[in-house]
């Protein structure tokens, strides 16, 4: 399934797609679009299915209540809102309008790439692990945005890391490369969710 936010300055569509025999996705996502900032995660719970999604909701819910804060902040209340749960691993990104630069912080096997278009391709690295309610330290990495960039945040579920750099150098529309991603990744053994983006700060 295909869906289109479309912002101010930044345009994002997302592919979503349950493993195969579930009624529902464990993944869980948010986007929005504020004067200062945009900001998107990316969640998914422990496993699949019913208990997979509750998991990978509660963090999302945190995100939605709370994305003003801090990533460091914001990264903490969803590692406490996940204690009793599956647990769920999570990426979540900030591009700050004002300063021209993307905030990043995440843990776990979610992947986020971005193309400044100056032909660098940002590729951070996340934390392994999960969150589950146990302390944990967070990573916070920056790095510098050009007025017009392209960007993948996907989970597990999507084999698409030889088709990357070139999606984000070629973009012609995020529905049109989200609805790609979906079609070459036929063979689902997880959940899947990617969101596909391109600003022009």
């Amino acid at each position: 399934m295909i869906q289109d936010f479309s912002y101010d300055k930044i345009a994002v569509s997302s592919f979503q797609k349950p493993k195969k025999g579930n009624e529902q996705c464990g993944d869980s996502f948010y986007c929005l679009e504020t004067p200062d900032y945009f900001i998107c995660a990316v969640a998914d719970g422990l496993g699949s299915g019913v208990m997979a999604r509750a998991a990978s909701q509660a963090a999302i819910t945190v995100v939605a209540e709370h994305h003003h804060l801090e990533l460091d902040e914001l990264m903490h209340l969803c590692n406490n809102n996940l204690k009793g749960t599956r647990g769920a691993v999570l990426s979540i990104f900030k591009i700050d309008f004002r300063d021209h630069r993307v905030l990043y912080a995440g843990v776990g096997n979610i992947r986020f790439m971005m193309n400044t278009g100056t032909e660098r391709l940002i590729y951070p690295l996340p934390t392994v692990g999960f969150l589950s309610g146990k302390p944990q330290k967070f990573r916070i990495q920056e790095f510098p945005v050009e007025k017009e960039t392209a960007f993948i945040i996907y989970s597990d579920g999507m084999e698409i890391h030889t088709q990357s750099r070139a999606i984000l150098s070629n973009m012609v529309s995020p529905r049109e490369s989200a609805a790609y991603l979906g079609q070459v990744t036929q063979t689902l053994t997880d959940d899947a969710t990617c969101l596909v983006g391109r600003t022009s700060l």
